[in-house]
């Protein structure tokens, strides 16, 4: 049954609705070893951000003032949860200048741009979906490619030599996808495959690398490069009033990820195997995305931090198990999904007996600070960080673990390379 715990971030008052029934993780009882040979190594990981940020102040200046619907006790409520949330910085693709402003008569004829998108709307303050998916055409490709350039300059090789290419997203879509901007963009000529993975939300990265893996098995002399983006800016909807929509809205951020994965050598950092964890149905909409006629609709659940301390608890030594072999959580470093400030306090929660400090878990806190939650492309944020940082730990494991819409928990152990 679910711990009666309070975790650090959670309102007061909350009631944790109990779960019951996991399934996973599976594998194979006959091939597990052999699979863990073929798995590959993380060569390099990249970033790309857009040039604006928004700030606590910038969501006090939008969600309570009179372009927003709220009355004074649901204002109070973001004020407080802005400025306790952990956040100081979120990349955003949006001009937070235009919030400044008072909203511009709509005229269809002015061009729908970065620096409008709110003010312009025929809705004052909430654009139509067609509006919003106009400014996530502009800036997901870019962002993806700027991703994609970055991972091949840290990586150091020579991007002919990319065979497989796996794009992530979940805040918006365009056909042709943003596989093909990456190839056309880098001029990839040596392509074997390339998918998009879309719509797993946080745990997109672990779904993108998972086929990953499955290439580098398949092929051994496989070079894939994986990429995960958000544009979440463009989602904000002020007639979001339930407090679960209103936090979807307000810890999002934009930017992209990306990775470089191969056979690797010697002391490289290989994978595990990723593994899954799925809540039962009850918990189906903890985390979700849907389509609305004013954008994406971003909802966390009150219950997403206590049902993820209910899977964890009984389970966290068998994943580290599983993934690095060891049992004790100080045999590694770790790096957790910043999904939010009350996620994070869950490993941090006594009765879970991890015994991490915040110093232990500073990635995820760190990435929490200055992105938010990027959603897919946070966790290599944190990872990248992780793995730079063993160098002063002296670690050579790390322990990763996510989870997304669901309710699914993803995990995997980087370890080097014999």
């Amino acid at each position: 049954m679910l711990s009666s715990q309070r975790l650090g971030g959670m309102e007061e008052g909350y009631l944790y609705k109990p779960i019951e029934g996991l399934q996973g993780p599976c594998k194979s009882a006959d091939h597990d070893l052999e699979h863990r040979k073929r798995m590959p190594c993380i060569q390099a990981i990249g970033q790309c951000y857009p040039d604006y940020q928004f700030t606590p102040e910038t969501f006090e200046k939008l969600y309570c003032s009179d372009k927003f619907p709220y009355d004074e006790k649901l204002k109070d409520w973001v004020r407080k949860l802005v400025h306790q949330s952990g956040i100081e910085t979120i990349p955003s693709s949006i001009n937070p200048e235009q919030f400044d402003k008072e909203a511009i008569p709509y005229d269809p004829s002015i061009p729908v741009d970065e620096h409008n998108l709110y003010r312009r709307a025929k809705d004052p303050w909430c654009p139509t979906t067609h509006e919003r998916s106009l400014i996530w055409e502009k800036f997901a490709p870019k962002l993806t490619i700027g991703a994609a350039k970055d991972v091949i300059r840290e990586w150091g090789g020579d991007p002919m030599t990319i065979t497989h290419v796996i794009t992530n997203t979940s805040s918006g879509t365009h056909m042709p996808g943003l596989d093909l901007a990456v190839v056309d963009a880098l001029g990839l000529k040596n392509i074997r495959q390339r998918i998009c993975v879309d719509n797993t939300g946080c745990y997109g990265s672990f779904s993108a690398l998972t086929v990953a893996q499955a290439f580098c098995a398949a092929e051994p002399d496989a070079v894939v490069l994986v990429t995960c983006t958000e544009v979440c800016s463009v989602h904000i909807n002020k007639h979001s009033k339930d407090r679960s929509e209103i936090l979807g809205n307000i810890i999002f951020g934009d930017g992209a990820t990306s990775a470089i994965l191969s056979a690797g050598k010697k002391g490289d950092w290989q994978m595990s195997p990723i593994r899954m964890v799925t809540a039962p149905p009850s918990t189906r909409d903890y985390v979700s995305v849907k389509l609305t006629d004013q954008g994406y609709l971003l909802y966390l659940s009150k219950y997403l931090a206590p049902c993820l301390h209910t899977a964890v608890k009984p389970m966290w030594r068998d994943m580290l198990k599983d993934a690095l072999g060891v049992k004790d959580s100080h045999d590694c470093d770790w790096a957790v999904h910043p999904g939010g400030k009350a996620v994070i306090n869950v490993f941090h929660s006594e009765d879970l007996e991890m015994n991490l400090s915040k110093e232990d878990l500073e990635p995820s806190w760190e990435s929490l600070r200055h992105h938010g939650n990027l959603a897919a492309p946070s966790i290599l944020l944190v990872v990248k960080a992780a793995l730079e940082r063993t160098a002063q730990t002296e670690q050579d494991k790390v322990f990763v673990i996510g989870f997304g819409p669901g309710m699914v928990i993803k995990y995997y152990g980087l370890t080097r390379k014999e």
